[in-house]
Formats: structure tokens, C-alpha cells, sequence
């Protein structure tokens, strides 16, 4: 379907002539980006090829020396926090609150004045969809390395955002763990048919979760 998407529908986000400089080095330049409805598109590359700063870049987190981000297809320049918030970012760390486990995977929703009821039903939809129901009153800092990035991916999913930012949030993993969790996302992706941009160094993993993979040199 996110194939097909691409013939029938405009980019969900998108790139043009960005470039980024830092104290006059270009760290990283691209020509043109698309990434469709609906489609998971995984960026691979080596250490220092400028993946977290693509995400950052989506993010608006930085803002590109030259060029423009696209969404919906219209320039992103002024109000950067509604653009954010249809939005969500996860990465390497689970960057967790010192609360419980519910807590952490209702907060951005309480920040966005989500009501009562409707947070906790979204935090049980997504503590379920990750498994980890059962670690719903735990402290967040008695978690496993697993477990704590379950709690993150559940918290940025509970936001159904319009797009979805993974900054290699699998590289700290063992691999058995990186496994059912990739199965895991790739399952919770599906299902809610969420757009999303995953920056992986490894070719196994983009190949898992992307419909396309762009390389970054």
C-alpha cells in the first residue's frame, strides 16, 4: 500500500536542497527527500554520515542552513511547536522520567491536555501493543535496557503521531532483544499505518522495517 501510495499522493514530509553547516563544514547536504503516507522509510549509513542529524533536520530540532523541510507539502518556517507535535522522536536512549512506567507512557499526552480518559485508554492500548502491561506501576529506572525502549516506543505511539523519527533506537540492544522488538514495532506500524523515517547502521534492520531504504554517504 505504501508503494502504491507514492504514485496516487502527495509526500507526508519531505526535503529539498537542504544543506547543514557547522563553523563552515557542511555536515550534511541533501538534494531532495520524500517520504510517502503510510511508508516506513529506513536511511542507512556509516558513523558520521549525518543519520541523526537527517532526524534532527525532520524534526525541526535544528534548522537547515540552506533549503526547506516539506510537510504536507507546504515549507515548514513558523510555528515549530505545532509541528513538532504531529510528530514523534525516539532514540538510542529511552530518555525516561524518574516515574513509573504508565506515567512515562502517558506524559506527552498530558502535556498535550489529552483528557483523563482517553490518556489512560491510549496508555493501555499501547503499553499492550509492546508488552508490557505488566510493567505498568514499575519505577522506569528498574527496567531493562529492552524494556525502558518498549516504554519509549509505547510513549511516542500513545501520541499517534503523523510521523514517526527512530534514531537507531535498537543499536544499544542485545540481539535477541532487538529482534521481538523489531517484530514488535514492525507489528505496531502496520496496525496503526503510522509514516515513519528509521536511521539504522544495520542493513538487516532497515531491511525488516522499511518499504524503502535510502543510503547516506
Amino acid at each position: 500500500p505504501a508503494a502504491e501510495a507514492r504514485f496516487v499522493t502527495r509526500p507526508k514530509l519531505g526535503l529539498r536542497g537542504v544543506r547543514l553547516e557547522r563553523s563552515g563544514r557542511t555536515i550534511l547536504a541533501v538534494e531532495e527527500l520524500d517520504v510517502f503516507p503510510g511508508e516506513v522509510l529506513a536511511v542507512v549509513g556509516p558513523n558520521g554520515s549525518g543519520k541523526s542529524t537527517l532526524i534532527s533536520l525532520l524534526a525541526m530540532l535544528e534548522r537547515p542552513s540552506a533549503g526547506e523541510v516539506l510537510f504536507d507539502g507546504e515549507a515548514v518556517r513558523g510555528g515549530l511547536l505545532a509541528y513538532r507535535r504531529r510528530m514523534a522522536v525516539v532514540f538510542q536512549e529511552a530518555l525516561l522520567l524518574d516515574t513509573t512506567v504508565e506515567s512515562n507512557v502517558g506524559s506527552g499526552l498530558a502535556l498535550r491536555g489529552v483528557p483523563r480518559a482517553e490518556r489512560e485508554r491510549r496508555v493501555r492500548r499501547s503499553l499492550a501493543r509492546f508488552g508490557i502491561e505488566s510493567l505498568a506501576r514499575r519505577s522506569a529506572h528498574t527496567l531493562s535496557g529492552g524494556e525502558a525502549q518498549r516504554a519509549s516506543l509505547a510513549r511516542a505511539l500513545a501520541l499517534e503521531p503523523e510521523v514517526l523519527l527512530l534514531d537507531e533506537p535498537f543499536a544499544s540492544l542485545d540481539e535477541p532483544t532487538r529482534r521481538t522488538l523489531i517484530d514488535d514495532l514492525d507489528r505496531a506500524l502496520s496496525e496503526t499505518g503510522t509514516t515513519a523515517v528509521l536511521v539504522s547502521h544495520d542493513r538487516s534492520e532497515a531491511l525488516r522495517l522499511g518499504d524503502r531504504v535510502a543510503v547516506l554517504i
